[in-house]
């Protein structure tokens, strides 16, 4: 199995507009989600793994099977025994970074005291007659095209099989995907600008929790594509983050119980 497109013309600007969607998946999940699928009840993290699986199932039809790995023979028995060994500490590397970031930001704001005074609240006026049917006009249009975080965008407290799905999408899409788009390039430039760029954007997409996050995320973006790289399998990289996602799902829930308790 290789790549659909076999036409130079067609080849490189389906290759750019999958690098595009590839790096944007949790934008584009969390615009339709807002839109489309919140006032139905469904979580947000649905709508991303829905989002991820047909950019991946895009990559397969543009790529071809290297967003799934090229590597043979050893690499293919190494990378789940390596992602499996290098989860614990991947995991651990997370939690430290997240508290160490929270312990530094709550010192942070102990030393800055009291908020700064805000300035003076302007007096409302209500608009009155054609003023103010123009004007709810407008605040029902402007509201309904604006794009705001709900609580299903940031909450996480899903079943383990749903956080496991999403994790195992997001190495297709982000090390296997995108690191097949890379390795398309000819030139070495443009190959580890894709990867940086990959490696960036899946810390990224935890901005929603806050910076501390997207720096807790590292660790794991650049673990999984090491070992991509190493293995030229992605399956590591899978194994990895599934394990990641169970364990950083056992912590949450003991500190849900520790605090209901």
């Amino acid at each position: 199995m290789t790549s659909l497109i076999h036409t130079p013309e067609l080849r490189e600007p389906a290759l750019a507009a999958l690098t595009l969607c590839a790096l944007s998946c949790l934008a584009l999940a969390s615009h339709l989600h807002v839109r489309f699928f919140d006032h139905r009840g469904m979580h947000t993290l649905q709508v991303y793994a829905a989002v991820l699986a047909v950019v991946a199932g895009c990559g397969l039809l543009v790529v071809g099977p290297r967003v799934l790995g090229s590597g043979v023979g050893w690499g293919l028995l190494v990378s789940p025994l390596l992602g499996a060994a290098v989860a614990p500490l991947v995991a651990a590397a997370d939690t430290l970074i997240t508290r160490r970031l929270g312990r530094r930001a709550a010192r942070s704001a102990t030393r800055g005291g009291r908020a700064p005074a805000t300035a003076p609240r302007a007096r409302a006026t209500r608009p009155v007659g054609q003023a103010a049917r123009l004007a709810g006009a407008s605040s029902a249009t402007t509201t309904k095209q604006q794009w705001t975080p709900s609580h299903r965008d940031t909450d996480v407290a899903l079943p383990l099989g749903w956080l496991v799905a999403v994790g195992v999408l997001e190495e297709c899409v982000f090390r296997g995907t995108l690191t097949g788009v890379a390795l398309t390039q000819q030139g070495i430039t443009a190959r580890v600008l894709i990867l940086l760029a990959a490696t960036g954007a899946f810390a990224l997409s935890h901005i929603f929790f806050g910076w501390a996050q997207v720096a807790a995320k590292l660790p794991l973006s650049v673990t999984a594509l090491a070992i991509t790289l190493v293995t030229g399998s992605v399956l590591g990289a899978v194994v990895t983050h599934a394990l990641f996602n169970v364990r950083i799902w056992r912590y949450q829930n003991t500190v849900r119980g520790a605090v209901a308790s």
